[in-house]
């Protein structure tokens, strides 16, 4: 499928899998989103407000990567507790 997607007022044309329409149109939104907010709060030009916006959008990615990590260290801790505790408690 081709969609045309509109970036900080730049059309960008894309070949996509159809099912993952609503994702790239949801990511536009995001994006320009972004631009829009940084555009009303710094004087910048069109490619500072890019870079702007990318850097937040990553940092956003890291920390739900992050949070992800922890949850699964945590869920890892809890199963060796759990097998600590068993392993003790036979020999009480």
């Amino acid at each position: 499928m081709n969609i045309h997607l509109d970036i900080a007022g730049k059309k960008y044309p894309l070949r996509i899998e159809r099912a993952k329409e609503e994702l790239y149109r949801k990511a536009e939104k995001e994006i320009n989103r972004w631009v829009a907010t940084i555009e009303s709060k710094y004087r910048m030009d069109k490619e500072g407000c890019l870079a702007m916006a990318a850097l937040q959008l990553a940092l956003q990615n890291v920390e739900q990567a992050t949070a992800r990590n922890i949850d699964d260290d945590l869920a890892e801790l809890t199963k060796i507790e759990r097998t600590l505790d068993a392993y003790l408690s036979k020999l009480e």
